[in-house]
């Protein structure tokens, strides 16, 4: 066979044995079908773009308002005259506010994220309007903001509440609160209160009075809810049932000893 027929033969051979191969296009990628582009993101992205602007934008601005309450005017609640500090009162009678209004007052920084889910959580359960705010949140609200009822209080009552929390300590707080707090018949701190309804003092220190007793503060953490509504004198099913609950809570967080819950109990008549 000649040099040129074999060089045919093997070119043909070559040809046919690369014909049966798979070709692969290293240089092309696959033909495949465009992407749809995602419309839906980019509107929801333009929607909430704008709203969470407005939103910083007014929470900026409750924050600069909020700057306004200067949290030093607070001591001036020292200066009344039946000012008593609640470091110079009763366990029991600290007790007795704290069990009822806040029992995490201890344990928080001015808000109390657990406690209003809670009370929001058993006021959709019970249909019963439950409060949320912590003490340091009521004695902002009490001096700076009386009975203003709006959002935007709320918000920078927030702001007040934690610079309050940062600048002053859980007795001065609560000294704050039981001493700027309406307990009806124009009394407006809990000495003057347990001075006029019982004839009693929540002074440590003060031996011309009778100390309150557990029940009496029990009293008292109870009625700033409706000063006006619930009669110390002539107390209705509402009232005494309240001030049940408040010294079983005083039981249950150590504020009271046992014995001490069950002569209350007995004083009150349950």
């Amino acid at each position: 066979m000649k040099r040129s027929d074999r060089y045919k033969q093997s070119t043909m051979q070559s040809k046919e044995k690369n014909y049966n191969q798979p070709y692969h296009n290293t240089y092309v990628q696959p033909v495949s079908k465009p992407q749809k582009k995602k419309k839906g993101r980019g509107l929801i992205f333009k929607i909430l773009l704008p709203i969470v602007l407005i939103f910083a934008i007014f929470i900026g601005v409750m924050y600069a308002l909020s700057l306004q309450a200067n949290v030093d005017d607070l001591k001036s609640i020292e200066d009344k005259s039946s000012y008593v500090s609640a470091a110079d009162m009763p366990d029991y009678t600290k007790g007795a506010f704290v069990a009822m209004e806040d029992e995490r007052f201890y344990k928080h920084h001015g808000f109390d994220f657990k406690g209003t889910s809670r009370a929001l959580f058993s006021t959709l359960s019970d249909n019963n309007v439950q409060g949320g705010s912590t003490l340091t949140q009521q004695v902002v609200k009490n001096y700076f903001y009386d009975n203003e009822q709006s959002i935007t209080r709320k918000i920078k009552e927030l702001f007040v509440a934690h610079r309050v929390e940062k600048t002053y300590d859980k007795d001065q707080i609560l000294s704050f609160y039981v001493n700027n707090i309406y307990f009806g018949s124009n009394q407006y701190t809990v000495e003057s209160a347990a001075n006029h309804y019982f004839g009693t003092t929540t002074n440590k220190n003060n031996s011309n009075l009778p100390q309150i007793t557990v029940l009496q503060s029990a009293m008292l953490a109870s009625k700033v809810n409706a000063p006006s509504v619930y009669d110390l004198n002539d107390m209705s099913d509402n009232f005494i049932n309240r001030v049940k609950v408040n010294l079983e809570k005083m039981k249950q967080q150590n504020y009271i000893t046992e014995e001490q819950y069950r002569t209350a109990i007995e004083q009150l008549g349950v």
